[in-house]
Parts: C-alpha cells; structure tokens; sequence
C-alpha cells in the first residue's frame, strides 16, 4: 500500500468514527431528551472520549482539569471537540 492509499483508508476510517459517534450522540438526545444536565453531560463525555480514544489507539488523556469545571462547562467543551472533528459538508 502506498501512502495515497494508507492516508485514504485513514480518513475513511477516521470518518466512520466519526459518524458513529454523532449517530451515538444523536440517540443519546432522544433517549436524555428530559433528564438533567449532569446525565446529558455523563453520555457525551463516555461517547467523545471512546472516540478521541479510538481515534487515538489508546492514548486520550482525560483533560487535567476536567474533574474540577461544572457540568456547564463539561458540556460547552464537549460541543467543541464535537464541532471540531465533524468533518464540514
């Protein structure tokens, strides 16, 4: 394989991933539709950083300072690095 082909099936594989997580994240706002913040916050964070992990082969450091903002700010960081790695259409 040449590197035109391994760059190709990287992104394919990068883009697959990628759109399990939103379809993940898209059951998850039709089945947290009416629960609180910190449960909405909890599925995302599970889904985003599998995937950063995936994506990653095993090496996705949880930010140092997750632990320490609210869920306010849990869920506006989350949104980003969703924003962030969809690819644009």
């Amino acid at each position: 394989m040449n590197i035109e082909e391994t760059l190709e099936v990287g992104e394919i594989n990068f883009n697959t991933t990628i759109k399990l997580m939103n379809f993940f994240l898209s059951i998850g706002m039709i089945t947290n539709e009416n629960k609180d913040l910190k449960t909405i916050v909890d599925y995302k964070q599970r889904i985003v950083f599998s995937t950063m992990d995936s994506l990653m082969y095993g090496t996705f450091k949880i930010p140092s300072d997750w632990d320490s903002l609210t869920y306010e700010q849990k869920n506006e960081r989350l949104d980003k690095t969703i924003a962030s790695v969809t690819p644009k259409e």
